[in-house]
């Protein structure tokens, strides 16, 4: 099981360089990302530039979908913009799969790389949503090695409350993952518990998990993002995302990003592509 991003770079080393076709580059950090990763010799970039992003999009998904390009990234494009393109059958891309956002985080407080969704692409979250955001987390779990990975669907409180609709999407999906030998799975469950054994004590809550955890879902889009970035900005944890569902993984870098991070998040889609 990998424990730290140090390691899947040093796996790198042992990867062909990956066509990375990526959007619409204009701006100096995305194009100095871009030179290292090059550099590092993890990397062929194909650049599509245009003075209109949305066809560059196309013209990088098409290469994407056709073969010519391994990877996506994107460049100086709205997400929403990118991830509408990605979804039109019609560009080649698309899978029966539905799209989902994985941060990867690293801190030195928990004993394992913890994988948090979907804090970036599905806003309602439902009997068919979640399904998919677990399986696309499972797939990058498998990527880092994690066998039968323990899996949190995150609230407020551990018990069923008519207020906090998620605690009984949770307790459905919990019955629903019973009894899949690929994962062990809880909800609802505290974020303290999911962290911490002792707080699963105090609290009397029993949990086969606590402590544990590798992947958590969150209950909203936004609690799961304000989840990491909190972790990153003042937490110190190291990160990297992906966007998974599509025939490649999906890089997404970003201004407020460490190069550190945008590396992370560029190996991240190495290593689901070259372990998936």
């Amino acid at each position: 099981m990998i424990k730290h991003f140090r390691e899947i770079h040093k796996m790198m080393r042992n990867f062909e360089p990956a066509r990375l076709a990526v959007v619409n580059p204009q701006q100096e950090y995305l194009q100095n990302v871009i030179a290292k990763a090059k550099e590092k010799g993890i990397i062929e970039p194909l650049v599509f530039l245009n003075d209109d992003p949305a066809i560059a999009a196309i013209e990088a998904v098409e290469a994407a979908a056709s073969g010519k390009a391994d990877l996506l990234m994107m460049g100086d494009i709205d997400t929403a913009q990118l991830i509408s393109i990605v979804m039109k059958k019609d560009y080649g891309l698309r899978t029966d799969t539905l799209f989902s956002y994985i941060a990867v985080l690293e801190t030195p407080f928990y004993n394992r790389l913890m994988l948090c969704s979907d804090g970036g692409i599905n806003i309602k979250l439902n009997e068919e949503t979640v399904p998919a955001i677990v399986e696309n987390a499972l797939s990058l779990a498998s990527s880092l090695g994690i066998q039968q990975p323990n899996l949190a669907f995150l609230s407020l409180v551990e018990t069923i409350t008519p207020k906090l609709p998620s605690t009984k999407l949770w307790k459905k999906m919990t019955k629903k993952y019973k009894s899949d030998n690929r994962l062990t799975a809880e909800g609802p469950l505290p974020l303290d518990v999911a962290l911490s054994a002792n707080a699963a004590e105090r609290k009397s809550i029993q949990s086969n998990i606590a402590g544990k955890v590798n992947i958590f879902i969150g209950p909203t889009i936004t609690s799961i993002n304000m989840m990491a970035k909190a972790l990153m900005i003042v937490g110190g944890a190291k990160g990297g995302s992906l966007i998974l569902g599509a025939k490649c993984p999906i890089i997404l870098l970003s201004r407020s990003d460490s190069r550190r991070t945008n590396m992370n998040s560029i190996a991240l889609g190495l290593l689901a592509l070259n372990r998936n």
